[in-house]
């Protein structure tokens, strides 16, 4: 009977893995069928800065640049006496579709809200509101491809993501990490937008009445997905809207900024939160389990418990192929592949780990700003 229950596990939890690895497969293929849509509508990009980041004026230059015929963008800071005010003054002065706009600190959201809304006052007549972070540097189709799919009425908002290219092991370990959150944005029923790359049309914003739902809460691309698809709409994730992003290059930072990332999803949508950190603990636990199982005489279930290690290598070699395949930037860029074969299991332990912490978190310090859980409202 234990045998039995022992095996049956093991076999969930390689099914499980073979779920996440189809994700990919599944996009590729969908993704290399597709035609882009020939729709850019007048559209307005909404960047909130703070403070100096690496490489600044070059990803806000990016920005202005794109190879699209008819948009303009609003920095939004909370004063000049933010550090990053000069390099954007640099970038206005240097391109005319761009202009700086300055939030006032609204009560009971975020600062990152507060700057979208004061952005979206400013944007004048436009069919489509984009909203980045200042930390991307998007190649120049990025905003053509994002906006191209709000041509389908069905869809309510189209989202990239971010990626990290790495330069040594520990940058690796943290693009790997980057690389496994992907797979289930490529699904409409468990994808969602991400606030730096993520385009909606102006009619539906306002139709959803997403503007007065900001004003309440902490996260401006979890509240847009809530919304979206609680009204009927499908989110649609667009691979060549992978944008290139610094990672965090200390280990410790990193730790504790990706255990926050689950904890927005644990105060937002504790049910996909629930499901995915039972998914990472639990395959650790079978994972390390496999070799007690083999040392007491059962060998079957266990060697198929190790095999999830196995099968996590493929998840990332899979994955990282895919998106090479599939993102917008030169191919030469996305080296050192087997680096995230090798690291994949190392980044499973990472998301048990994040999952864990995440579940005690009461509060987020985010950009020199405290928020607790009550603050969160759907």
């Amino acid at each position: 009977m234990i045998y039995t229950i022992l095996l049956l596990f093991a076999l969930l939890a390689v099914l499980g893995l073979l779920g996440l690895i189809s994700s990919f497969v599944y996009g590729y293929y969908k993704n290399l069928k597709e035609d882009l849509p020939n729709f850019k509508p007048k559209t307005c990009v909404i960047v909130p800065c703070k403070e100096k980041e690496q490489n600044l004026e070059k990803n806000l230059e990016a920005i202005c640049t794109q190879n699209y015929p008819n948009y303009n963008v609003i920095f939004v800071l909370d004063s000049k006496k933010d550090t990053a005010y000069q390099s954007v003054s640099n970038i206005v002065k240097k391109f005319k579709n761009s202009k700086v706009e300055f939030s006032e600190k609204l009560e009971g959201c975020s600062g990152k809200i507060s700057a979208l809304l004061a952005g979206i006052k400013k944007a004048g007549d436009v069919e489509v509101y984009v909203f980045a972070d200042s930390d991307i540097c998007p190649h120049k189709d990025w905003l053509k491809n994002l906006v191209a799919y709000l041509s389908d009425k069905k869809v309510g908002a189209t989202t990239g993501f971010r990626w990290y290219f790495p330069n040594n092991w520990k940058s690796s370990l943290i693009s790997t990490w980057n690389l496994a959150a992907i797979g289930g944005l490529f699904y409409t029923f468990t994808n969602y937008a991400w606030g730096g790359s993520t385009a909606i049309r102006t009619s539906l914003f306002k139709k959803l009445n997403i503007a007065s739902k900001w004003k309440k809460g902490l996260s401006d691309d979890l509240i847009l997905t809530e919304l979206v698809k609680s009204a009927g709409y499908q989110i649609k994730f667009v691979p060549k809207c992978i944008v290139e992003s610094p990672s965090e290059v200390n280990i410790a930072k990193f730790l504790k900024w990706s255990s926050q990332q689950l904890t927005w999803v644990r105060w937002y949508n504790p049910l996909i939160w629930l499901l995915s950190s039972l998914g990472f603990i639990f395959l650790k636990i079978f994972a390390i389990l496999g070799f007690i199982l083999i040392v007491i005489g059962f060998t079957v279930p266990g060697l198929i418990m190790i095999s999830i290690f196995l099968f996590e290598m493929i998840y990332g070699l899979i994955g990282i192929l895919t998106l090479k395949r599939l993102m917008g930037y030169p191919k030469k860029k996305m080296q050192f592949v087997y680096r995230y074969v090798i690291l994949m299991p190392a980044v499973f332990f990472l998301y048990a780990y994040n999952s864990l912490t995440s579940s005690f978190k009461k509060q987020i310090v985010w950009c020199g700003r405290t928020y607790q859980k009550k603050d969160a409202v759907k």
